[in-house]
């Protein structure tokens, strides 16, 4: 469960806060002392903080240090925005800050979402100076993002190969090895901007330094004299529109009921590491399977029943391929998964043993247990296309249920 504390001495104040980001999903804990804060941090776990720089019986800042001191990243909130203000706030690690005012608490929620999803979004810093290293880290982790460091271009890639889940990095220009345009050109060949976002941090200040970075991939350019908050709001906006383009891709390629791949992902995926193989790259297995008798589990239990079932039996079927494969929904109760690390001569015993995993599986919907079982056809056969590859794992598929369902067969 994702908890908030908010700090806030105004109990007006801390409901209106908390009505907005209870309906972006969060749960929130009021403290309108430093002592119940206290307790509540002692009690509970809290991802972010919100605080008052104001606190009844304490020093000015005192909540947001509280939150500092026992690591939770700690939001500002200010009445009002003059230096003495700006001046002590630039002081502290503090994710950000915000107005105390009613049209500030999309902001708030939009913060406090976004130090949310950065849990566990790992970003790469790229500068052969060891102090804007440091410099930058500190600002990044303090949004919650897991931050990696390299001195040049070439440990970059080495860093980046050992992390593919690199979702930002951010680059200087001028490095020893290889430089900064040299690594976007690098990093672009292995990802494109949709996946990966690249933000050049430079010194230098000729004008066409920026449009080269640009044409190379690069998403963003700044200039490294930028204010530490102009940096934080180009690095979320980047992260912001990297979801949004992940979200699409993900409601254009995944199935809306079980949440798995769907058809249109299988051959985009498999087509081209179908092609890899002919050029002597690996070679993969397909595996079409049927839930048995789906349609009298819909008629006897009902179609949410069916639903359920299909769920659960996604989650299963994707827990146990786990790594080694993709498994995607073609339609209906019908799955199919493409095993890239699963040997020809291992097949049929792996597809035996999920069959067997699912005869013992069991769905509870409400106060009813539905049994049911799989049957599966496949092919380690690289044939002459994918498409034949998914056609022959559906003729097997038919043998068995011919020949009574919850089989296995293969053709090799």
């Amino acid at each position: 469960m994702s908890r908030v504390l908010v700090l806030e001495p105004s109990r007006s104040t801390a409901m209106f806060i908390q009505a907005n980001l209870n309906k972006a999903g969060f749960v929130c804990d009021h403290a309108s002392t430093y002592e119940k804060a206290q307790k509540l941090i002692a009690a509970n776990d809290y991802f972010v903080g919100l605080s008052s720089m104001v606190l009844d019986g304490v020093e000015y800042g005192m909540g947001i240090n509280l939150l500092l001191d026992h690591r939770i990243p700690a939001i500002a909130v200010t009445a009002s925005l003059d230096d003495h203000v700006l001046d002590t706030l630039s002081k502290k690690n503090i994710v950000d800050y915000v107005l105390k005012k009613s049209d500030q608490t999309d902001y708030i929620a939009r913060i406090v979402n976004r130090v949310h999803r950065n849990r566990g979004l790992k970003v790469l810093i790229v500068d052969d100076s060891s102090a804007v290293r440091d410099w930058i880290s500190q600002i990044l982790i303090r949004q919650g993002l897991t931050v990696l460091r390299a001195a040049d271009g070439h440990e970059a890639c080495k860093v980046f190969y050992q992390n593919n889940d690199i979702k930002l990095v951010l680059t200087d220009y001028a490095m020893p090895e290889m430089d900064g345009l040299r690594l976007t050109a690098q990093l672009r060949s292995i990802k494109s901007m949709d996946e990966l976002g690249i933000i050049v941090l430079s010194s230098d200040t000729k004008s066409r330094t920026a449009p080269l970075f640009l044409k190379q991939g690069a998403n963003d350019y700044i200039q490294k004299k930028a204010s530490v908050e102009e940096i934080l709001c180009r690095v979320n906006s980047n992260l912001e529109i990297l979801e949004l383009l992940e979200d699409s891709r993900n409601r254009a390629n995944k199935d809306f009921l079980t949440g798995v791949w769907n058809r249109r992902y299988f051959f985009e995926y498999g087509v081209p590491l179908y092609e890899q193989s002919q050029l002597g790259g690996p070679e993969f297995s397909v595996g079409m399977l049927d839930i048995d008798h789906f349609k009298k589990i819909n008629d006897n239990y009902g179609h949410d029943a069916g639903d359920e079932v299909l769920k659960k039996f996604s989650e299963l079927l994707v827990g146990y391929v786990g790594e080694g494969g993709v498994v995607c929904r073609f339609g209906g109760e019908e799955f199919a998964i493409l095993l890239d690390e699963v040997e020809a001569d291992e097949l049929v015993g792996f597809l035996e043993d999920f069959r067997a995993l699912t005869e013992g599986f069991s769905v509870k919907f409400k106060d009813q247990i539905i049994n049911f079982t799989v049957s599966i056809g496949a092919t380690a056969n690289m044939d002459s296309s994918l498409t034949a590859m998914v056609s022959r794992a559906d003729e097997k598929l038919y043998e068995v249920k011919r020949s009574g369902r919850n089989k296995v067969l293969c053709d090799w």
